[in-house]
């Protein structure tokens, strides 16, 4: 009984990574094959990168009790920060686009 769930288990890992690799590279080639439609998609992405290599460079490498209790690295405290204020970044920028939306609509 057990060898037929390992052998379940290893059908579901294969398919998962075959899933993951449809996921990652079929977008990559459909935008190889149009570019001007992709770009959109990549000033996106870079939008993306410079917000969080902005964070990254704002946040501490300060690491307190919590962090030493788990282990986390200096390095790994900077990656964590980044990541939250990043998110923060995203977030309200999102907030203040909804608002200037409305407010636009409501204007015209």
């Amino acid at each position: 009984m057990e060898s037929a769930i390992n052998i379940g288990i290893y059908i579901t890992y294969l398919l998962m990574g075959l899933a993951i690799i449809g996921a990652v590279v079929f977008p990559i080639v459909q935008m190889a094959g149009d570019i001007k439609k992709a770009k959109g998609a990549l000033i996106g992405i870079g939008a993306l990168l410079v917000v969080f290599f902005i964070s990254y460079s704002l946040s501490t490498a300060e690491t307190g009790l919590f962090f030493q209790n788990k282990g986390i690295s200096p390095t790994f405290a900077k990656v964590i920060g980044g990541g939250l204020i990043s998110t923060y970044i995203v977030f309200f920028g999102a907030v203040i686009s909804i608002v200037i939306s409305e407010i636009t609509k409501w204007i015209k």
